[in-house]
């Protein structure tokens, strides 16, 4: 098995652990709930600032892990909503196609942002919004609440983009813009070579892969092209921590004329590292121009979501007691199971 195929084997693991997780923290207190509940101002009083309200936030983040995971391991439907049809029982229909007859480049091979850069910038936000709240807890301006806050809505926005792109991709199933390369690497290096005959000059021994199952897969991801998750993701972490920057520097309570102007460039050159990122998936020939926009709005639009329903435009938290105190859990007398009630 080659490293590429068991780093793909293991993300899949930490993928299931870590839902499962989610489901036994979500389902815990949820399943002492047996009889009709409301959170009363005592009962808060005795949970301090953390309130049942959360539980909604967390099963927003598993959510979105659910949508990652089960996206992630759906094959991409045959009959593309978008651009040309890849038929597997007719490979060489594909091979001409202009829409996608881009040369294919091995992951990270002259890209211009390889995927792990994706990676390393979550934890890159997540460090920078740990800098950002401990500096105002210097200042006397922190708070647990607000740290928690911050982070559950980075969080959320991180699952449910990865949710939402990973839905996308199989069940638009629109092909790269160099899948036709992809798809005759991949199919001129199998036993059935012979059949597709001078089409193959020159292909027979350029297999995608060495590894049969990692071919496959690098076949899989070829028809994998919207939206772009890139694109998403570039948009929804620096999206999300701009609005953060916003809220403490540029246009909240505590904001100063040297905080606006510091914290206004922050958020530009956030902005156009996320546009750089998109343009370079475009550049690269990964993407079309719709794919990486779809992908921007979405980012930025899921980005925009977390942040406003957790603060308000001062920067403070947004409504926080009455989100604590409207919560209940009763059971279903139609269903099996609990109700989750959430009145606003």
């Amino acid at each position: 098995m080659s490293n590429s195929t068991r780093s793909t084997h293991s993300t899949h693991i930490a993928r299931y652990l870590l839902l499962t997780a989610l489901v036994i923290g979500l389902a815990t207190p949820a399943s002492v709930a047996a009889e009709p509940v409301q959170v009363t101002e005592e009962q808060q009083s005795a949970l301090g600032w953390w309130s049942p309200w959360y539980i909604a936030d967390y099963a927003l983040i598993g959510a979105g892990i659910t949508g990652y995971v089960i996206g992630g391991d759906t094959a991409a439907r045959d009959d593309a909503l978008i651009g040309p049809v890849y038929d597997p029982d007719n490979p060489a229909s594909i091979f001409d196609a202009d829409a996608v007859s881009a040369v294919y480049r091995e992951e990270g091979d002259g890209e211009m942002v390889p995927t792990v850069w994706i990676h390393r910038l979550i934890g890159a936000g997540a460090t920078f919004i740990a800098g950002m709240e401990a500096l105002r807890w210097n200042r006397g301006e922190g708070s647990m609440q607000g740290l928690h806050d911050a982070f559950v809505g980075y969080a959320e926005t991180v699952a449910l983009t990865a949710g939402v792109t990973e839905t996308f991709k199989p069940m638009v199933g629109r092909l790269r813009p160099d899948f036709a390369d992809r798809a005759r690497r991949h199919h001129c290096s199998m036993d059935d070579a012979a059949d597709l005959g001078e089409l193959c000059d020159g292909y027979r021994d350029r297999p995608l892969s060495d590894d049969r199952q990692e071919a496959e897969e690098l076949l899989e991801d070829g028809r994998r092209s919207f939206i772009s998750g890139h694109s998403s993701h570039s948009f929804n972490l620096l999206g999300y921590t701009a609005l953060l920057v916003g809220g403490h520097y540029v246009w909240g309570d505590n904001a100063t004329g040297q905080s606006r102007s510091v914290g206004f460039l922050a958020q530009s050159a956030m902005m156009g590292g996320a546009l750089y990122i998109t343009a370079s998936r475009v550049a690269d020939r990964r993407h079309h121009r719709s794919d990486v926009l779809a992908g921007s709005v979405v980012g930025l639009g899921i980005a925009n979501f977390s942040y406003w329903r957790r603060f308000d435009r001062d920067g403070n938290l947004r409504n926080a007691e009455r989100r604590r105190t409207d919560l209940s859990f009763r059971r279903s007398a139609e269903f099996t199971g609990l109700t989750v009630a959430v009145q606003y």
